[in-house]
Formats: C-alpha cells, sequence, structure tokens
C-alpha cells in the first residue's frame, strides 16, 4: 500500500511539473528565441499639398522599408507645424515636422496657442528642410509688397499651420489688416486664388513649391517683394529667420530676378517619452538612406547630419548619442533655443 501510494505521488508531481512547463510555454511562447514586438509610430505632417505632408510620408515610407519587422511608422495628416508640436505634446503622435518659429513659441510659452505654457515633449531629431517665405498674387492684382495687403483676402493656408501663426502677428506689427484671412488646405487656397476668392497668398516652402508651379502652367503670377524694412521688420519679431534669396528662374514669375526673402529650418522631432534606442535607430537609418530621401523633394535633401550643428536646438538623447558618436557638434540652446547660424 505504502509502495502504490509513494508510486502516485510521483506520478502526480510529474505531472505538475509538465502542466507547469506548458503553463510557462503559454504564457511566454518561444522561449528560446523571442520573438520580436514591432515598434508603431505615429508621424504629425500637414495638409495634402504641401511640402510638410510629402516631407513627413516620405520619410516614414523609407523607415518603413528599412525597418520593417522592427518599426512600422503611420504618416498622419494634421494642421501643419503648430499642430504637430501640440500632437507630441499630448501623446497623440509620437514624431512631427516642426517649424522653428513654433518650437520657440512652444518652449518659451510666448505663442498665442500656447496660452503660456511652456511645452516640454517635442525635441529635435534632425533637420528636414529649410522653407523660405513667397507671397505671391495673380497679375493685375496691383499687389507689389506686403503692405499692399491691407485690406486684401489673403490665403494662408490651413489653419495652425506654421505660417498662419507667425503671420498673424507679422501683419499686426506692421499695421496690415487684410480684410479676411482664409484658412484651408493648400490645393483649396490655390483654387480659391483661382477663382477670385482670395488676392493672394503667402506660403512658406522650400522652392521650388509645386503647388506654385502648377498654378502657372494655367495663370500669370506675380511675386509680391518684400521690401528691406519687412524683412527686418520680420527678422526684429522672429530672429531666428535668416536673410535668403529665391534664385532668378525658380518659377516663371521670376525668370530674370532673384527675390529677397527669409527662411528658417524645419525638423522632425519626437516626444520625449519616445526611447533613446528608438531614436537612435531612426536617425541611423535616415542618414544611412539618404539618396532614397532626397529623391522624395528637395526637402530632405537637406537632411544631413551636418545640418544640425548649425541651429541650437533641444535635442532628443537618442539624437545626442547619434551626433556625438559620429563627431557632430550640437549648438546650446539659450532659452527656447538659440537662433540660427
Amino acid at each position: 500500500m505504502k509502495k502504490r501510494i509513494i508510486t502516485m505521488a510521483l506520478a502526480v508531481i510529474m505531472l505538475l511539473a509538465v502542466l507547469t512547463g506548458c503553463g510557462d510555454n503559454a504564457s511566454n511562447p518561444g522561449n528560446d528565441t523571442p520573438t520580436t514586438q514591432v515598434v508603431k509610430l505615429s508621424v504629425g505632417t500637414g495638409a495634402v499639398g504641401g511640402s510638410v505632408y510629402t516631407t513627413g510620408s516620405g520619410w516614414a515610407n523609407v523607415m518603413n522599408n528599412v525597418l520593417a519587422g522592427r518599426y512600422e511608422l503611420t504618416a498622419e495628416q494634421t494642421g501643419g507645424t503648430v499642430a504637430n508640436v501640440s500632437l507630441i505634446e499630448t501623446g497623440e503622435v509620437e514624431i512631427g515636422i516642426v517649424a522653428t518659429d513654433i518650437l520657440y513659441g512652444a518652449y518659451t510659452g510666448t505663442a498665442s496657442w500656447a496660452n503660456g505654457v511652456k511645452y516640454q515633449k517635442p525635441l529635435a531629431m534632425f533637420t528636414c528642410d529649410m522653407p523660405s517665405l513667397c507671397p505671391f498674387t495673380l497679375e493685375g492684382s496691383g499687389i507689389t509688397t506686403l503692405h499692399d495687403l491691407d485690406g486684401k483676402r489673403v490665403g494662408l493656408g490651413p489653419k495652425g499651420s506654421s505660417i498662419d501663426s507667425v503671420f498673424g502677428v507679422i501683419f499686426e506689427e506692421m499695421g496690415i489688416t487684410p480684410s479676411m484671412i482664409h484658412n484651408d488646405t493648400w490645393s483649396a487656397t490655390i483654387t480659391a486664388l483661382q477663382d477670385g476668392v482670395i488676392d493672394a497668398i503667402v506660403v512658406q516652402s522650400p522652392a521650388p513649391w509645386p503647388s506654385l508651379t502648377e498654378l502657372e502652367a494655367t495663370q500669370t503670377v506675380s511675386m509680391i517683394q518684400m521690401t528691406d524694412d519687412e524683412l527686418a521688420t520680420i527678422k526684429k519679431l522672429y530672429p531666428f529667420y535668416s536673410d535668403s534669396v529665391i534664385p532668378a528662374g525658380t518659377y516663371k514669375a521670376n525668370a530674370d530676378f532673384e527675390i529677397k526673402t527669409l527662411c528658417q529650418w524645419s525638423v522632425m522631432a519626437a516626444s520625449a517619452d519616445v526611447s533613446e534606442q528608438v531614436v537612435y535607430d531612426l536617425l541611423d537609418a535616415t542618414f544611412s538612406n539618404y539618396d532614397d530621401l532626397a529623391v522624395i523633394n528637395n526637402a530632405l535633401k537637406l537632411a544631413v547630419p551636418e545640418n544640425a550643428a548649425k541651429v541650437g536646438l533641444k535635442w532628443h538623447p537618442g539624437a545626442e548619442k547619434w551626433y556625438t558618436e559620429h563627431g557632430i557638434t550640437l549648438q546650446t540652446p539659450g532659452e527656447g533655443f538659440a537662433p540660427m547660424a
């Protein structure tokens, strides 16, 4: 009897051991070879038809091809860089394209949309384009300078875009009061100009802007050239703007003369909540696949490591690690960040 009891007890112990082993395998399948979890990230871009959307969606596609099985990036259509910086702060997207003027307003809490709140989460990864200001109208409008926009109907693209935010302040500072500010997608804004709904458009984009080039196929465009005083006023308001030119021949409207303007950097920013390793991996993939990115648009031709040293920003720790390892010295930002070098 005792021998039978011992035998039964041993059988029970062996059965429990088997069941326990099966339980471990069920809760952690493939113990010997752990599966790799795909990291999913949302990328805030802009309105369809604008350079920000093309840049963001193009970059996301290249990352998905290069990092397939490890990362999955989804390009989200948004209201633009103001929307992107807010979406990063609230955690609704992990990554987004943001202009330096918007980052300045976010970090310092001085932008009207920030309501005095100093944003903490948007941190720079890499420079991705250098958009310039480009005001224009149709031939015969009589508009030649920014001050001629007083009393006129002006298209500034999507509500919350960088240009919409900046030019509200610029117009007020210059004493310019448009009769209407038209906010819509860039493609709809172009249509509004063609249909006579608005008198002029102010865009901020790397040149040539495809939507303007397409417009010139059917309309005669006139460039609105900013005066030296107007350019100086904008730089005083926003020190991150630098002098620039749109080269002669960029558009039919400036076939034989260059246009004095201002430009600033836009950057791909990541949330502080995104891990250092994820940002490091994305930077490594970005700079290792420059040729694939450069053919997407002119903006991504500026996605090179050396450009990071030209603008003082708050950088993500994963970005700082990558640049340090590759011999790139980043500027130390002041309050908000340092002006562009």
